[in-house]
């Protein structure tokens, strides 16, 4: 999701070349090979972190009614009550000392009002670039409305809608829904993309793709992306969620490689060798093979982190493998 002030940077493509990371006295374990992310494409998504300052019961994870979620029609959750605003302010602060300026927005304002929210985020440097939120009226009217009031490029939502993608005709339904609300935004300069979760590749049906007439099994959202007009729908693909889907980081590839003239967007997370979530850098994926398939096109790199212990360690040692810099002294978390 992209700033209106793009600028010189959006000219810097993004380097392949792995990159060691020198080890840092008192750091944590170093990192893998890396590949350094300009710091404008960087970005964390809200939820992440929102541990951190929400109050106690406010924060809408986990995810709600699994079932939709594994149909690929959950709508993001929305916050059960505002943080404090000082708390906010302070949290945000901390991300952009990290280094990070750019954000995901999620929970629309977080029940805050729009001015006073749009005002946290100029105060602590911080741009809000994209947004997940619902694809249902009223709330999609009014995420666009939010959208242009905080000069986000792009808005969207971590999935793909209400119609869902466990049918062939669900996944026909949904490119035409797609392609109409893409439409919509477009209206309004904005740029619409949606998020994959594991269902929108885990679906496969016998589908034309290269237009010889042979049918071959081919993912829900191939499918879509075929049947949408690029310039209405782009995608954000969940790193973590595709290979989920796929099922192993070559099939993850072939796919990166395959589509990413309708990728815009990724969501960095690691994960363990048993598939937990971990901090970047600290996995068994290999960024610069991911992110060379992905292709230098990218906008954006948005750090996710399901429900993290320590949400600004977790950020500062994400930031700074995107970066290729020496992990953060585990002593100053947020350092």
């Amino acid at each position: 999701m992209i700033v209106q002030a793009l600028g010189a940077w959006l000219a810097v493509a993004v380097a392949v070349i792995p990159v060691a990371v020198a080890p840092a006295a008192s750091a944590t374990p170093s990192p893998g090979p890396c590949t350094p992310i300009p710091a404008a494409k960087i970005g964390f998504q809200l939820a992440t972190v929102m541990g951190g300052f929400m109050p106690p019961g406010a924060t809408p994870l986990p995810s709600p009614d699994p079932a939709r979620m594994r149909a690929g029609t959950a709508n993001p959750p929305m916050p059960r009550s505002a943080p404090a605003p000082a708390d906010f302010a302070r949290y945000l602060k901390a991300l952009r000392k990290i280094g990070f300026r750019r954000m995901e927005r999620f929970g629309g304002t977080l029940q805050l009002p729009q001015e006073q929210y749009a005002r946290i985020l100029r105060e602590a440097g911080i741009v809000a670039v994209s947004s997940h939120g619902a694809l249902e009226p009223p709330e999609w009217e009014a995420e666009l409305n939010r959208a242009r009031a905080l000069g986000q490029d792009y808005v969207g939502s971590w999935g793909f809608g209400p119609i869902g993608l466990d049918s062939y005709e669900k996944v026909l339904a949904t490119a035409e829904n797609l392609d109409r609300l893409g439409k919509a935004a477009a209206a309004r300069g904005l740029r619409f993309m949606v998020h994959d979760h594991d269902a929108a590749l885990r679906f496969r049906y016998p589908y034309d793709r290269n237009g010889d007439g042979r049918l071959e099994l081919t993912t829900a959202w191939e499918i879509i992306a075929a049947r949408t007009d690029p310039k209405a729908l782009r995608f954000e693909v969940d790193v973590h969620w595709a290979l989920k889907g796929l099922g192993d980081e070559d099939a993850l590839v072939r796919f990166l490689t395959r589509n990413r003239d309708r990728i815009d967007l990724l969501h960095v997370k690691d994960r363990t060798a048993d598939g937990a979530v971990t901090d970047m850098g600290r996995g068994i994926n290999n960024w610069p093979r991911i992110f060379a398939a992905a292709g230098s096109r990218i906008r954006y790199y948005i750090w996710e982190y399901e429900r993290p212990a320590d949400p600004l360690r977790s950020a500062a040692i994400a930031y700074r493998y995107l970066r290729c810099m020496p992990a953060p002294d585990v002593s100053t978390p947020g350092s």
